[in-house]
């Protein structure tokens, strides 16, 4: 089951050298994988990856969030290397100021979020929240962020398809997952839709069994032929190291994969 394992974001970038020097000079970060085409990037106990494709900013929602202790003291690091924080307003009284928004959550969770923008164009959020009485601490990392138009079919998606329930649901906001040392969040938003790119990855043990498991459960893996990359039966074959690779669509149009690592594992370490 996917509950089993973790869960990435996948960033798109049209560059993949110039993706990484912008990596290395705003965000001080450095892969622990690099590929010719694929990079891939720990934060804490997650990882995310940036790929090269022609899809490359695509994307107009917020792809990936990064879950800090100290949120404004992350933005004055980040200014101080070049990072620009986007002023938002998106109406009442949701609004940055000096680049930093102060919500509360459903449950009343003090929540302090600030965007910027990679190179690509990518929407990265910084999200610093208060705990929820009487659960574990929020886990610090980076998580994907996943577009939706309806949240409630979404969460029925994810349940009847996926076989996951949300550690929180806050109905027409937001829906969130926990996997081991991973999040992600689910969230409505009128940018649904508009990635054109795999937005979020799971690394698993068995490929051809997680996907014959989702199958009996209803997924669809699509069958692909694009640069290089084809798919028999819904799942691509590395031609050097062995690795498989699929993918399927939820119902909120997010292309989603699955990565069986024969090469080299991007894990954390």
């Amino acid at each position: 089951m996917l509950s089993d394992y973790s869960v990435h974001p996948s960033l798109a970038t049209s560059d993949i050298e110039k993706a990484r020097s912008w990596y290395a000079e705003r965000l001080g970060l450095e892969p622990i994988v690099a590929f010719p085409s694929l990079l891939a990037y720990q934060v804490e106990q997650t990882i995310f990856t940036v790929f090269e494709t022609a899809a490359a900013g695509t994307a107009l929602n917020t792809v990936a969030i990064w879950r800090v202790p100290d949120l404004r003291a992350e933005v004055s690091r980040l200014r101080g290397r070049g990072v620009v924080f986007a002023d938002l307003d998106y109406g009442d009284g949701d609004r940055t100021i000096d680049g930093v928004m102060t919500t509360a959550d459903p449950a009343g969770s003090v929540v302090l979020n600030a965007w910027f923008r990679d190179v690509d164009g990518n929407w990265i959020s910084l999200v610093e929240q208060s705990e929820h009485p009487g659960e574990p601490p929020a886990r610090m990392g980076v998580g994907a962020m996943l577009a939706a138009v309806d949240l409630a079919r979404a969460r029925a998606w994810y349940s009847d398809k996926l076989g996951l329930e949300p550690l929180h649901y806050f109905p027409d906001e937001e829906i969130v997952y926990r996997q081991g040392a991973t999040q992600f969040s689910v969230y409505q938003t009128e940018s649904a839709a508009t990635a054109k790119n795999t937005v979020g990855v799971w690394r698993v043990d068995d490929l051809r069994a997680e996907a014959a498991a989702l199958r009996s459960r209803g997924v669809v893996f699509g069958d692909y032929d694009i640069g290089g990359v084809q798919t028999i039966d819904g799942i691509y074959t590395d031609p050097d190291d062995g690795s498989l690779a699929a993918w399927f669509v939820d119902s909120e149009g997010n292309t989603l994969g699955l990565v069986e690592d024969h090469g080299e594992s991007i894990r954390p370490r």
